[in-house]
């Protein structure tokens, strides 16, 4: 993914990481399930294939090399992908900010145990603020725009509003006779970019918000959806943070366009 956290420290945007200490040695083994390939790969798509850089937090854990980390948190994702089909078929899943950071927790426990499942918050005398780059439209050449992600001070109240948004929206769909699956990718859509926004982890929120999307498709009774189209992907999220005059609504589309030409994920 083109989306780059470039700085975690510093109130001024820079292109580079400064972000805290990587997290201590994992608790347990990753050489263990469910973290080996007897999950389903595909799932893990477009995730495949190292891509991260040298100063992100969680650019390489204890006892692994760089690619490792990326291919084993990339494992897990799969494996939760994997589980949401159950979890979605038990009942309506409510989007609360604790399940957003089970979610990373799942992904990334083992790896940096310190900072997975947490929001970002105030610790070692700092605010752990976020600078990540995305796409802006689709000019060519196409421009990078710095993002600062919510204030830690503002987070918890940030994402209880996102969350109750789209359960309230949801329960809408639910029970109107009238809507339409379109009205549905349009409320799982807006969960995702308004999450990703926000940035409430200190690293790996495309990989966890991936989780988020997916769980707020099954819930209304959509099949997962994978992005093939990376750079359309970032384009159209560049809208979503930006636009104007219904901005998600041309991401929601392509993810309708992608259920239309594609087996269910």
């Amino acid at each position: 993914m083109s989306f780059q956290v470039v700085n975690s420290r510093h109130s001024r945007p820079r292109l580079r990481w400064s972000g805290p200490r990587r997290g201590r040695a994992p608790a347990k083994s990753l050489r263990s399930p469910p973290y080996g390939r007897a999950v389903t790969p595909s799932y893990g798509e477009p995730f495949r294939g190292f891509r991260d850089h040298a100063e992100s937090p969680f650019f390489r854990a204890p006892g692994h090399s760089p690619e490792e980390t990326w291919e084993l948190s990339v494992d897990q994702l799969a494996h939760l992908l994997v589980n949401l089909g159950p979890l979605a078929a038990a009942g309506p899943i409510e989007m609360s900010s604790a399940l957003l950071c089970s979610w990373h927790r799942e992904i990334f426990g083992a790896l940096f145990p310190e900072h997975a499942g947490r929001l970002r918050s105030f610790r070692h005398g700092e605010w752990e603020h976020v600078y990540f780059g995305g796409h802006v439209g689709t000019r060519q050449p196409r421009d990078i725009r710095v993002y600062r992600g919510t204030s830690p001070r503002e987070l918890p109240g940030r994402l209880r509003k996102i969350c109750t948004e789209f359960n309230t929206a949801a329960a809408a769909i639910r029970a109107s006779p009238t809507a339409d699956s379109f009205d549905a990718v349009h409320a799982a859509t807006r969960l995702y970019a308004k999450v990703l926004r926000a940035h409430p982890f200190l690293d790996g929120n495309l990989r966890a918000t991936t989780i988020t999307l997916n769980a707020a498709l099954l819930t209304l009774g959509l099949p997962r959806v994978r992005f093939n189209d990376i750079d359309l992907h970032d384009d159209l999220l560049g809208i979503a943070f930006v636009g104007k005059h219904d901005p998600y609504r041309p991401l929601a589309e392509e993810i309708t366009k992608i259920f239309q030409n594609t087996d269910p994920a």
